[in-house]
């Protein structure tokens, strides 16, 4: 079955599940277990960027087994041809399974199977957990591998926060405040989507912790980072203040994207890269690929703090 035939199959009849605390609240999509809303309710304030189709449809897509594109579209994966979707198989995903709710976390699943097998050909148990505590949105990843040899995989996540946040306010008047002093260059995606080795300027401000959001920023595609010093970073209106901070300890890539047309940024804390432009084809070979033996539990999180 082609990829784009079997990604179709998982765009159906959405629900939303909702759960908060004293502090927050948030939806979650059940298709793709996407993360719709996140609202600071003595405020009423909503965080999360709209998903206007028009512009972007989607606001927090959850990436695996891939980044990104793979060149050419394909993949192999023991001698044979492969097709996996751009970011993966749980984006869009109408079977993932709503698991568990506890009082302060809620928890989608979603195994392989025949369809999934067609397109990524190890068996694994994945499972996403959205864990509210305090002014804090945790978001657990685990897959586990059920396959009796290693699987190989990459993980990301690509959550979109509005800007401008406050009334009044443009998209100039915001900035990404880095934890440590940054020089590093953004690597270029060329027009296939794949990574270049080649790189473009970034403009920092004050000794390297600032980055000002512009949507000329984005207009040759994503930030990417492979170097950064830092593991968390807060967004913030020169105006107001700051709005949030996303803490990726343990993380070993950075995507910063939007459309020159959004009214949002994505941070975007990776283990992987999309395809280098060169390449070979082998999905083992791909960067930052993860191996996970028979039985082994591979664990990831980021935080989203409200400020």
């Amino acid at each position: 079955m082609a990829a784009d035939s079997w990604l179709h199959q998982f765009t159906k009849f959405p629900m939303d599940f909702s759960l908060h605390n004293d502090q927050l609240s948030i939806k979650i999509q059940s298709n793709g277990a996407e993360l719709k809303s996140l609202v600071k309710r003595s405020t009423g304030q909503e965080y999360m960027w709209e998903g206007d189709p028009a512009v972007w449809g989607s606001t927090a897509p959850v990436l695996f087994p891939v980044i990104g594109k793979l060149k050419d579209e394909k993949t192999r994966i023991d001698g044979r041809e492969y097709r996996i979707p751009k970011h993966g198989i749980v984006r869009n995903n109408d079977k993932l399974e709503f698991f568990s709710k506890l009082e302060d976390r809620i928890v989608f699943r979603l195994c392989s199977d025949e369809e999934s097998l067609a397109v990524y050909p190890y068996h694994f148990d994945f499972r996403i957990t959205f864990r509210l505590r305090n002014e804090h949105l945790i978001i657990y990843h685990e897959v586990m591998n059920t396959d009796d040899k290693p699987i190989f995989f990459h993980l990301g996540g690509h959550p979109a926060f509005r800007v401008p946040f406050f009334e009044g306010e443009a998209y100039e008047d915001y900035l990404l405040r880095f934890e440590h002093p940054e020089d590093s260059r953004s690597y270029r995606v060329t027009d296939q989507g794949t990574i270049s080795d080649d790189t473009r300027p970034v403009p920092w401000q004050a000794d390297g912790t600032e980055l000002p959001l512009t949507h000329d920023l984005f207009s040759e595609d994503a930030l990417v980072f492979r170097d950064l010093e830092s593991r968390s970073v807060i967004l913030e209106s020169r105006k107001s203040g700051p709005v949030l901070k996303l803490d990726y300890a343990g993380w070993t890539h950075l995507g910063i994207w939007a459309k020159t047309n959004g009214d949002f940024v994505c941070i975007e804390p990776w283990i992987g890269l999309a395809d280098h432009e060169n390449a070979d084809g082998e999905f083992t070979h791909k960067e930052g690929i993860i191996e996970l033996q028979p039985n082994e539990v591979y664990e990831m999180s980021y935080d989203i703090k409200i400020l």
